[in-house]
């Protein structure tokens, strides 16, 4: 069944004037793209145009050593990535959920435990989630990453949420990694969204002010 999550991405119009403001991502599940759990990675192009209600061949997307868990969501292991290309005729938006486990109870320290997204080149992402203290937010280059900066715990730490990032324009590519655990557990979604279906931020702007011009108007 397809999933809908809906994120008021304020802060990110504001700061970077992304098209992902207010956008409700499509999640795409493993088994959405008939994939079960399994030992052996996925390395497959899927036409997900259905997904949109579009023609075939609108909108596919080409999975690189995605690996799939008993929960079905996707997962790589400690400094492994996956890798996502998209094709077709319409652009969209690109979404990745981490979970919120960053760390292990031996393993807590900095660029050692991170999770992030390396966009394509020219491309932007941004962070939409809030984080908790003992965690940080960075851009290196191409890379988007959260790394966990507390103290040394001895317990397997978590953030308040799971890290999520979306992409700032139409994603042509990106790829997930981790250096979080040794295991594949490092447990993660992606979601996309359509750019022709989400209105220009500067418009959007405008019918907000428009909206509360109206309300005030009325109350007077």
């Amino acid at each position: 069944m397809i999933k809908k999550i809906q994120f008021p991405i304020f802060a990110a119009i504001l700061l970077t004037g992304s098209l992902a403001f207010g956008q409700s991502f499509t999640i795409l599940s493993p088994s959405d793209l008939g994939r079960s759990a399994s030992s052996e990675p996925v390395n497959e192009i899927f036409d997900i145009s259905g997904q949109f209600s579009l023609p075939s061949n609108s909108v596919t997307l080409a999975v690189s050593n995605g690996f799939v868990t008993e929960s079905d969501t996707w997962t790589v292991s400690e400094f492994e990535s996956t890798t996502f290309i998209l094709g077709g005729t319409e652009p969209v938006l690109a979404f990745v959920n981490h979970g919120a486990n960053l760390g292990s109870e031996n393993f807590q320290n900095g660029s050692l435990s991170r999770d992030g997204v390396t966009s394509a080149p020219g491309e932007t992402w941004a962070l939409i989630s809030a984080l908790d203290n003992d965690y940080s937010f960075g851009v290196d280059g191409d890379d988007y990453f959260v790394d966990y900066v507390g103290e040394e715990t001895e317990q397997l730490e978590s953030n308040s949420s799971g890290f999520q990032f979306a992409s700032n324009e139409a994603a042509s590519s990106f790829t997930v990694f981790s250096s979080n655990t040794t295991a594949l557990n490092n447990n993660f979604n992606v979601g996309f969204a359509l750019v022709n279906a989400i209105p220009e931020p500067t418009s959007g702007v405008v019918l907000a002010c428009m909206g509360l011009v109206f309300l005030r108007r009325n109350r007077n």
